[in-house]
């Protein structure tokens, strides 16, 4: 039998139910214990019934099922009998030795046994009688209840979250399996599972790093071969979960490269996608920059000019847009387009803080690009009207390169007199 590990199973309990299961084996509660090639199997008495516990493992991975009320959580009678086989593992009465007992009965006492255990286990024995593999058969709406109801419980959250992740992974197995057999109730029971995700999302966000994975995870499955596609109300909760949970930059770029592939797939609605994005939100709100950001991607990589064009036209209302844009320029290499964007908006926004902020940026293009000069000339402008030590000692190395300090000097010291600094020997 494989070795059931006592420190990973301790993982999968509450300190509570742990410190009862080992309480219950103790004083003997744990009746009639089994153990099979890859299962333990026991009776647990309780307070109102005898409880029958199955513990099964199949690689890494380790399913408890047990009679009594308990929910979410391996309970404190899976405990008592894994308590049992760690501190007593001879106690156990081995699945063949079982056999030999059943050979030596006579006909009729083994016709009375099983008529016993149709009246406890009718259905273990039926599927034995058929003498078919457990399968899980599941119709598409059986599915699509399952996913819809999945959750997880409060308590000892690590655990809890363990048997949530098994049950998520199970379902996309069970999923996969729909799609190969042509069953469209897989692809409604994959909607569904997004859609559940991003509710937990919503209630949990402490969940968040549990959670996404998964996502992730399911959302491989649109790269299917039949995927139908990524259209209608999947499409809204998928961009839900993408809008309204905060993520880090690499967890965007997991969602962008998701509609990426599904673009150039021709797999999602373009004009709706379009759409959703479309924001007349506040362009302070996280919302807003991820529906930007993404929309421009979309823009640069796959769109027509016009699309860029109309992108353009909405920043004239507010700085912060055209400053999204340009972000998004350089992060591609458009540094030409980033220029020209720039020198447009010094022509839209005429106050000194926008006008100061646009000409950085664009000194800053100027200045990866080994174009020294007009970089200097933006920077001694911007100097002119805020000067300080750094911007001052950022000048000073710029005109250096190319070789314009001795004739500048005079004049940035005549800025800093003018705005009552220090004498510029104080700066370095």
């Amino acid at each position: 039998m494989q070795t059931f590990n006592r420190k990973e199973m301790r993982k999968l309990f509450s300190s509570e139910k742990w410190k009862q299961g080992r309480a219950y084996w103790q004083t003997g509660l744990v009746l009639d214990p089994v153990q099979g090639s890859t299962s333990l199997q026991a009776t647990v008495s309780g307070l109102t019934a005898a409880h029958r516990v199955r513990i099964r493992q199949n690689g890494n991975s380790v399913t408890m099922d047990c009679s009594c009320a308990e929910a979410g959580s391996p309970c404190q009678h899976a405990a008592a009998v894994l308590w049992g086989w760690f501190l007593a593992p001879g106690e156990f009465l081995k699945a063949e030795q079982l056999l030999l007992k059943i050979k030596a009965l006579s006909k009729e006492e083994a016709v009375e046994l099983i008529g016993q255990l149709a009246e406890e286990e009718g259905a273990l024995l039926q599927r034995l009688l058929k003498k078919e593999q457990s399968t899980q058969q599941l119709t598409g709406n059986g599915l699509l209840c399952l996913v819809s109801n999945l959750g997880f419980n409060y308590g000892s959250p690590w655990a809890n979250w363990r048997l949530f992740e098994a049950r998520y992974r199970s379902a996309l197995k069970l999923i996969v399996r729909a799609t190969q057999e042509r069953n469209t109730g897989g692809w409604e029971a994959l909607f569904g599972l997004i859609k559940r995700t991003k509710d937990l999302l919503t209630i949990a966000p402490e969940a968040k790093n549990l959670l996404l994975p998964l996502f992730f995870e399911a959302t491989d499955l649109f790269l299917l071969p039949t995927f139908p596609g990524l259209r209608g109300e999947m499409l809204n909760e998928f961009m839900a979960v993408y809008l309204q949970t905060p993520l880090e930059k690499v967890e965007e770029e997991l969602f962008h490269q998701i509609i990426f592939k599904l673009w150039v797939k021709e797999l999602v609605e373009k004009e709706k996608l379009c759409s959703l994005l479309s924001s007349s939100d506040d362009p302070l709100k996280l919302c807003a920059l991820k529906k930007f950001r993404l929309r421009g991607l979309i823009s640069i990589r796959y769109g027509k000019k016009e699309d860029l064009e109309e992108l353009i036209d909405e920043c004239k209302s507010h700085l912060m847009r055209l400053l999204w844009l340009l972000d998004l320029l350089e992060e591609n290499s458009q540094n030409e387009e980033a220029k020209t964007l720039i020198k447009w908006g010094l022509s839209i926004f005429l106050t000194i803080e926008d006008r100061y902020i646009l000409r950085y940026r664009l000194a800053q293009i100027y200045r990866k690009a080994g174009e020294l000069r007009p970089a200097l000339f933006l920077e001694l402008l911007n100097f002119k009207e805020r000067p300080g030590k750094a911007e001052y000692l950022s000048l000073k190395q710029l005109a250096m390169a190319v070789g314009e300090w001795d004739a500048l000097k005079k004049r940035v010291d005549g800025y800093l007199k003018c705005r009552k600094f220090v004498n510029s020997s104080d700066y370095g």
